[in-house]
């Protein structure tokens, strides 16, 4: 496809444009679902095509199409020549250095080479295994095999060849127990890129079974706290997973800062010159987003404009200490890309992204932040997290969590919540262990809307004196 694209580049710039790239994409999938032990669905699909973007004087045009058109990079050249004449704001390009790269995920076993039958039968026995109480009335499991082919050309000499295969599986439980009243749901995504061995590398099997005996534990053990109580808090790497995407990763994206995203999913509290200067967390916490680790769920290693990825270090010891940018958004800050310009399918523009996000391993193990608290509460899941659009005020609900009494798990308290600001959360780090690990997610982004995938974590921690309320039960 290289002498394709190239052809749109050259029409593009004939046509008076300062900058263009084209990109091919190709995304496959086959997807299978089974509820509650019947198959539901066994499904492929496919879409491949060709986009154009395109600089004028200051303004963007972009155009995608199924086929290799000279008209793609015409209609996006007349696109970015109509919108300069309305931009307040000109489009300008951060000096980035870029490259050229062929890679692609390397696979045990080919996901090609599964066959349906056996990815059924192994979903099959995934819902047997969860299957284990009456009461556990839902059981979904979909996993969707897929992978993206992607070729890169721009006008500044960057070309890029990709094959990046997926496995991600995805998980619902919903239990009730009608003696209590009592209703309980476990979601969990699974993914990786890779081949069938991430069936084993991921430990589904492990985690499913342990989720479907939580869910059995809560309906007869958990019971809430009485009032509000100021508690130390040990969170789970699944919680600080899904702490770092929501309250650090998303208000870092430089677009969302520069009011981008203002009207569709909101805002951030960050900006430009909290760059450096603004204290969210304890010398503690040293938030990563790295899309570089290899198998993860957000690999890559050149974004879509050609820039080389690298951990970038969002919060450093307590501090902002860089933001996600491509490169149009690095240029307003006198700065350079990070690479973090990701586009979900071929025909949506490039924007920046996150990719793997995580909280930084401390040197204490989780144990010791167990033993080394004396009145406090473990949070291991959340069934629910909220948080308002310009990512300062949470609120996080527990599923599975334990008192701490003394050093020691106590009893099994019923749905927990904290409601606190972005700040409260990381400044009341006091210690971080070192297990680190990860949850696959697809987030969400862009008008329309741009799915990716994406990895969030961290590590164990622990956070002083927060105030945890109980649930509000129905009547």
């Amino acid at each position: 496809m290289e002498d394709e694209l190239r052809r749109l580049v050259d029409r593009a710039l004939s046509l008076g444009a300062s900058y263009a790239e084209a990109r091919y994409q190709v995304d496959s999938e086959r997807v299978i679902r089974v509820r509650n032990g019947s198959l539901e669905r066994v499904s492929t699909d496919s879409t491949e095509g060709f986009s154009v973007r395109v600089l004028y004087n200051g303004a963007w045009g972009f155009a995608s199409g199924p086929t290799p058109s000279v008209e793609l990079a015409e209609t996006a050249f007349k696109a970015a020549r109509a919108a300069s004449a309305l931009v307040g704001r000109r489009v300008s390009l951060a000096p980035s250095e870029l490259t050229s790269l062929r890679y692609e995920v390397v696979e045990g076993v080919r996901l090609s080479d599964v066959q349906a039958e056996e990815a059924v039968k192994y979903l099959m026995d995934l819902d047997k295994d969860i299957n284990i109480d009456k009461r556990i009335g839902v059981r979904m499991l979909s996993m969707d095999m897929m992978e993206t082919r992607k070729t890169i050309v721009n006008s500044e000499g960057a070309l890029v060849e990709s094959r990046v295969p997926r496995l991600e599986l995805f998980s619902v439980m919903m239990a009730h127990d009608p003696s209590r009243g009592l209703s309980q749901q476990r979601s969990e995504q699974y993914g990786g890129s890779g081949g069938w061995e991430l069936t084993k590398n991921l430990r589904i099997d492990e985690d499913l079974k342990r989720n479907a005996e939580t869910l059995v534990k809560i309906l007869d053990t958990a019971r809430p706290i009485k009032s509000e109580e100021r508690l130390d808090v040990v969170f789970s790497p699944e919680l600080a997973g899904i702490f770092v995407h929501e309250s650090v990763g998303h208000p870092s994206e430089l677009d969302r800062i520069m009011g981008r995203e203002g009207a569709e999913a909101g805002e951030s509290y960050m900006k430009v010159n909290d760059l450096g200067n603004l204290r969210i967390g304890s010398e503690h916490v040293t938030i990563i987003d790295d899309p570089t680790i290899p198998h993860s769920y957000g690999y890559y290693l050149v974004d879509e404009e050609g820039v080389r990825a690298r951990p970038r270090v969002l919060v450093n010891k307590g501090v902002v200490n860089e933001f996600l940018m491509n490169r149009e958004y690095a240029s307003y800050i006198g700065r350079s890309s990070n690479a973090a310009a990701r586009a979900s399918e071929f025909n949506r523009e490039p924007i920046p992204r996150m990719a793997n996000t995580y909280l930084a391993p401390g040197d204490w193990k989780p144990e010791e932040l167990i033993r080394e608290t004396r009145n406090g509460l473990y949070f291991v899941s959340y069934q629910e997290w909220n948080i308002d659009d310009r990512r300062w005020f949470g609120r996080y609900g527990g599923l599975e969590a334990y008192r701490i009494v003394n050093g020691e798990l106590g009893e099994m308290v019923l749905m927990p919540y904290v409601e606190l600001t972005t700040r409260t959360l990381w400044s009341s780090v006091d210690a971080v262990a070192n297990d680190l690990s990860f949850n696959a997610g697809t987030c969400g982004k862009g008008n329309p809307m741009q799915g990716v995938p994406v990895w969030f974590g961290g590590v164990t921690f622990r956070a002083k004196n927060l105030l945890v309320k109980p649930p509000v039960l129905g009547q």
